[in-house]
């Protein structure tokens, strides 16, 4: 029997999860602008992000990252300002470019646009270290001395897929706002999933600048 306690390390990870943070607003937004296929891309790109921390915490390689304050703040500023550009690009959208017709943009989009948007949702998630030392320190109270080696990567595994639903899930709950009130949700996830990005990102980049002092 695996020495987990499955209930609280379930419950823990799906309360985590359904808080939307910077992966959600990104996901959401990308479905928004440019339909299903951008949006399910970029859960992909953000969950193999998520796995890529759940392999080196297994690997005792975030440990080093936390011992190596320089690189954790080079990391940090890195993605603050990959989340600045984003948001920006984001923000810039003409109105043009949204349409609740999400179908149709489904049908123009290319493999290489696809690959393109999980490409940013993977740099998301690798470039921000907070990621890393959450795990580090979240899947530990779960896992006991005596447990599998393997057990890490099957609660990280468990946690990966329970964010992905809840990127997806938010995604469907735009779906149902935007055939409630097209113009509200058109004018909420225009603009304002763009400043929130760079709101964040200006955010990382003062916690570095305060870490270095």
């Amino acid at each position: 029997m695996l020495d987990v306690n499955w209930i609280l390390f379930l419950v823990t990870a799906l309360t985590i999860n359904a808080i939307p943070g910077a992966d959600v607003i990104y996901v959401t937004s990308n479905y928004h602008r440019i339909g299903w296929k951008a949006a399910a891309s970029s859960a992909i790109g953000l969950a193999i992000g998520y796995y890529f921390y759940v392999f080196i915490t297994w690997a005792g390689i975030t440990s080093i990252l936390m011992s190596l304050p320089a690189l954790y703040t080079i990391i940090q500023t890195a993605g603050a300002l990959y989340l600045i550009w984003m948001g920006y690009n984001i923000y810039r959208s003409k109105p043009s470019e949204i349409t609740t017709s999400s179908e149709k943009n489904d049908r123009d989009i290319n493999r290489k646009k696809s690959s393109s948007y999980l490409l940013n949702g993977l740099l998301i998630s690798i470039l921000n270290p907070k990621v890393g030392i959450f795990f580090v320190s979240f899947f530990p109270q779960f896992v006991h001395q005596n447990s599998p080696d393997y057990l890490l990567l099957v609660l990280g595994t468990i946690f990966c897929i329970g964010a992905t639903f809840f990127n997806i899930l938010y995604c469907l709950i735009t779906a149902q706002l935007k055939r409630i009130s097209p113009e509200k949700t058109n004018f909420i996830l225009g603009r304002i999933p763009g400043l929130i990005l760079i709101i964040l990102g200006v955010m990382m980049i003062l916690e570095s600048i305060k870490s270095i002092i």
